[in-house]
């Protein structure tokens, strides 16, 4: 699934980004199998890969002939990641089509980053996302659950004080 930067792109006001993040749902047992499908053309550290794997962790590939990077976050097995997986959407790309994390769930990770980085690029990304609407219901509900209301909220309200 599609996330971070490139799928803002495709939602909202594009930005530059340096990579391309996808979310992986992958298990320990197919770690040799995911390696061969991206031979030879990226760099893969196989030596990584099982760990980042069993850890639900991240790992990169690199494809060579481009040197663009791809970080892959294996998806965590928690309610709210597999809820955002299964809201994934097939969408249609010039040349090919993506699975793309739906606009709201990307609202909630860019806060999840936000909250633990402080970034205020991801910030910025949430309220160019909001601006074209989104289902806030949805997002208020996982917000509350993953301790993110307050942030939400702030941002919701920005503006709007009196």
């Amino acid at each position: 699934m599609l996330t971070g930067s490139m799928a803002m792109n495709y939602y909202a006001q594009p930005r530059m980004t340096r990579d391309i993040d996808l979310v992986v749902a992958v298990e320990p047992h197919q770690a040799e199998q995911l390696a061969a499908a991206f031979e030879p053309g990226y760099y893969l550290p196989s030596e990584q890969l099982g760990q980042s794997i069993r850890d639900r962790g991240m790992f990169n590939l690199l494809h060579l002939a481009s040197v663009i990077k791809v970080d892959l976050v294996v998806r965590k097995d928690e309610p709210y990641r597999r809820a955002e997986f299964e809201r994934r959407q097939l969408v249609k790309l010039p040349g090919f089509d993506a699975w793309i994390a739906a606009k709201e769930d990307l609202i909630l990770s860019k806060l999840v980053w936000a909250k633990d980085s402080g970034s205020e690029v991801q910030l910025r990304d949430v309220r160019n996302l909001l601006a074209s609407g989104a289902d806030l219901a949805y997002i208020r509900h996982w917000a509350m659950r993953l301790g993110l209301s307050e942030l939400l909220e702030r941002i919701l309200n920005e503006g709007h004080d009196a």
